[in-house]
């Protein structure tokens, strides 16, 4: 890097940093506004947000969209949810994992600076938000979308051991996050009601239901699921099935931290000054640098612990009908869980990043007071002065998808063919009700299933079905 660039620069730099900061802060507010406008139960004031972002083209339009997608499958809109999350799902595997003109800038800035790029975690919940627009649609692409989920899992995964072997070597390598991409519990059980409702390869069926047990063994319902799917029976004669697939709580969000520089840190910050291509980069030793600012998981706050569902049976002509309470929905995915795991274990290349970043401006600063001649305490003030202000404008990437749930959760029931009403109320941990329930009109079919989507973000929850306007 030329010094005289860089010290004719700097003052430029400054002024660029504090206004693209200043408008990165309101971007962000906006966003945050959105997101609680969502989970308190108005839609369309998230939705104008929103979209007011995501066509302003800026660095936050692409996590707009993700959300502005939650939105329209809240509301009932799953045709416009599935054709946004498809896009945004083609536009990320089409694009270049790294965009040089982005990274350049993010050495020079932050990691703001950089095209977004959805984290693992994100790429794997777009196919699986996908699945659930297909269910409560036609269902007929939603196993697609749930393997497509189910293979990125295990794709992630191996690249996430690959890596970590190439950098820490087998023996310490075992000492990290091991496994921070398991499979998804909600793959192998969508395969396994799908697989059972049609009667075909209930061998299969089985399988995945063990794999259900075997992934989440706190999911009770699965033993009742292997007994049906052993014995080739779908329901009751007479009888469908009820499936409410319930998106519970409101899900993880990063928010900025300070994190000290660790030896895996360090360890990864050396690693990839070894493997850059330009031998000639003068960022070759880091100078002592104990934090960095880097993205850190926070859950906001829902009271809301699962959704009881309860239906309201016909028993005959002026009779009242006859009100039956089936249970709440079951944890099958714990998505913060699995969220705070994939960051944990991205730490250490995070944390390298900065380390590496913040350790070049002040290399970079130091080139430029030797290049001026300033020495001793004028030089001192030099060094310190401007490596401070410059690193000072640094700030950790928090942008993410936003109106993802805490957990996915699922119940099934078995109710008579034919018209029901059925209810449903958010419950704290307690099993409580938070709410006033929820009622709908469902038809339920001889020996199908129907499937119904709960988005329960807080006490205010939004009920979604294939006949939903």
């Amino acid at each position: 890097m030329n010094p005289a660039i860089v010290f004719r620069t700097l003052p430029l730099i400054a002024a660029l940093l504090t206004t693209t900061l200043a408008g990165c802060a309101a971007k962000l507010a906006h966003i945050d506004t959105a997101r609680n406008a969502f989970a308190s139960g108005d839609p369309d004031t998230a939705r104008e947000v929103l979209s007011k972002v995501a066509d302003g083209g800026g660095r936050f339009a692409t996590p707009a969209k993700l959300d502005l997608a939650m939105v329209d499958l809240a509301v009932g809109d799953a045709t416009s949810a599935e054709k946004t999350l498809r896009e945004l799902r083609d536009e990320f595997d089409a694009s270049l994992k790294v965009a040089p003109l982005h990274e350049a800038a993010a050495m020079v800035t932050d990691d703001t600076a950089r095209k977004f790029r959805p984290a693992g975690y994100e790429q794997v919940m777009i196919r699986t938000m996908l699945a659930m627009c297909s269910l409560v649609r036609d269902g007929d692409d939603a196993e697609s979308y749930i393997n497509q989920a189910a293979m990125l899992q295990a794709k992630l995964q191996q690249e996430h051991d690959e890596r970590r072997s190439s950098v820490f070597g087998e023996a310490a390598a075992d000492k990290l996050t091991a496994n921070p991409h398991q499979e998804l519990a909600l793959a192998p059980y969508l395969r396994g009601v799908l697989r059972e409702e049609n009667l075909h390869d209930l061998d299969d069926a089985r399988r995945n239901y063990q794999l259900v047990s075997a992934i989440r063994p706190s999911f009770l319902p699965a033993a009742d699921d292997l007994k049906r799917a052993t014995e080739g029976v779908h329901s009751k004669p007479g009888h469908g099935a009820l499936y409410v697939f319930s998106l519970v709580g409101r899900g993880p969000v990063l928010e900025a931290v300070e994190a000290p520089a660790t030896t895996a840190a360090m360890t990864v910050a050396n690693a990839l000054m070894l493997n850059q291509e330009n031998e000639e980069d003068d960022v070759d030793t880091l100078p002592k640098i104990t934090s960095v600012k880097v993205p850190s998981v926070m859950i906001p706050p829902s009271d809301v612990a699962a959704v009881t569902v309860a239906s309201y049976i016909p028993t005959g002509p002026n009779k009242l009908p006859l009100y039956e309470l089936h249970g709440a929905t079951q944890p099958l995915t714990d998505i913060a869980g699995m969220v705070q795991q994939q960051v944990d274990a991205e730490m250490p290349w995070t944390i390298a990043r900065g380390m590496i970043r913040q350790g070049g401006k002040e290399l970079a600063v130091a080139s430029v007071r030797k290049n001026l001649g300033l020495t001793g305490p004028a030089g001192t003030m030099f060094q310190f002065a401007t490596s401070t202000a410059w690193t000072a404008t640094e700030t950790a990437d928090t942008r993410c998808w936003g109106l993802l749930p805490r957990e996915i959760q699922v119940l099934r029931a078995e109710l008579p063919a034919g018209d029901h009403t059925v209810e449903f109320a958010p419950v704290r941990y307690d099993g409580q009700p938070i709410a006033a329930p929820s009622r709908l009109p469902l038809r339920i079919h001889n020996a199908k299933n129907t499937y119904v989507l709960i988005v329960a973000p807080t006490q205010q929850i939004y009920v979604v079905t294939a006949a939903t306007p």
